[in-house]
């Protein structure tokens, strides 16, 4: 591994996230996800497949100071999943970690989200509840799978 990786697990711990729209899993891949929203409609747009040392390389992010607003855990999926804001207040965060190594599983970061400050698992489903009262539905094992409400 290159030391001058990008490490997405330390960078966590340091309270700090990548500034990039989408789901951002452990081993340094993104599943690139813009939201648009016009007269509170949100509309989920998939883009690229990207890396976070490609990115790091090519200088194309930034990272972002996280508060953490609420974390919950659940024993029988073996999960912590926290949820917060960003350094702006349009960014909003869900951090999935595994409950017994706190290893990464994926996150959702998005600049237009506004802060998550609620959570809630529901079978295989992660439920965030942003400061608009959305209700942004995430598949645990296929987090791309996203429904805004």
């Amino acid at each position: 591994m290159n030391t001058n990786d990008f490490n997405l697990q330390n960078e966590w711990k340091k309270g700090g996230l990548p500034i990039i729209s989408g789901i951002l899993y452990g081993n340094g891949n993104v599943n690139w996800i813009n939201i648009e929203s016009e007269n509170r409609i949100r509309r989920i747009e998939h883009g690229s497949k990207l890396n976070l040392n490609t990115l790091m390389e090519e200088n194309e992010f930034y990272l972002s100071e996280i508060t953490i607003l609420c974390r919950k855990e659940d024993i029988s999926k073996r999960i912590i999943v926290s949820c917060g804001e960003g350094g702006h207040g349009s960014e909003g965060f869900i951090v999935v970690e595994e409950n017994d190594t706190k290893k990464i599983k994926w996150v959702a970061f998005f600049e237009e989200s506004n802060p998550f400050e609620k959570i809630e698992v529901i079978d295989d489903k992660i439920i965030a509840y942003n400061n608009l009262n959305e209700k942004w539905i995430f598949d645990i094992n296929n987090p791309s799978k996203l429904i805004i409400e």
